[in-house]
Formats: structure tokens, sequence, C-alpha cells
């Protein structure tokens, strides 16, 4: 009688023990799936960031706002004035953005001295939505 006993006792830990192994792999496995995911949208973000740079510098570019190291303001007005869908085809990229000035200190120079951005209204710039006045 005693030995039935010691037995459903050991065969119920066993059930325990591989019960917990398997939540912790589920868990692992989870975190594992969680964790690549935030890599690569970091990754498509650098990679779509560099795109939009590429675009308003290239020489060739229909979105072009850089001569000779300068800005032209008339063709950033123009991009200003084309819609967010309009101005996303042209730069042939999927996620959201905001184009923005910066000076030597990381201050943001408005754009026409009216605009923080052009770009996505969901991106905030200073508390402010990018496209906002």
């Amino acid at each position: 009688m005693q030995s039935r006993r010691h037995r459903k006792s050991q065969s119920w830990s066993i059930d325990i023990i591989l019960g917990v192994i398997v939540f912790m792999a589920a868990f692992f496995v989870f975190y594992a799936l969680l964790n690549a995911d935030q890599g690569s949208k970091a990754g498509s973000l650098k990679e779509e960031a560099s795109i939009i740079i590429k675009q308003v510098t290239a020489d060739n570019s229909l979105v072009r706002v850089i001569d000779s190291n300068e800005v032209n303001i008339s063709r950033l007005n123009e991009l200003k004035n084309l819609s967010y869908d309009e101005l996303k085809r042209r730069l042939k990229i999927e996620g959201d953005f905001c184009i923005y000035l910066e000076d030597e200190k990381g201050n943001l120079i408005l754009i026409n001295n009216s605009y923080k951005g052009i770009g996505a209204a969901n991106i905030n710039l200073s508390g402010a939505p990018c496209s906002q006045k």
C-alpha cells in the first residue's frame, strides 16, 4: 500500500515539473519573437530614414531640397504643398516620416517661419504635430 502512494506522488511531481518546463519554454519563445520584431522595425526605420535623406539631397531626385549644401526654400515649400500621400509616394517609402531642419545646436528651425516639419501629423516635434503651424 505504501509503495502505491509513493508512485502517485512521483508521477504528480513529474507532471508539475513538465508543466513548468513547457511554460518557461513558451515564455522564452514569446520573448524571443517579441524582441526580434523590435530589432527588425528599428532596422527598417533606419533604412527608410537614409532613403529620405538620399532623396532630398540627390541631384536627380524629384524631392531634392538641397543645392550646394544650402536649403532651397522654394523647393522646400513645394514639398510642403504636396499632400502627405503624394510625398510618401515620391519618396517611395512605406512608414510614416517627418522632415525637419535643425541648427548646429539641435534646435528646430521653422520652415517658412511657420511649420516645424513636413510629413505625418501623428509624429510629434516638441509636443506639436509635424506638419502643424
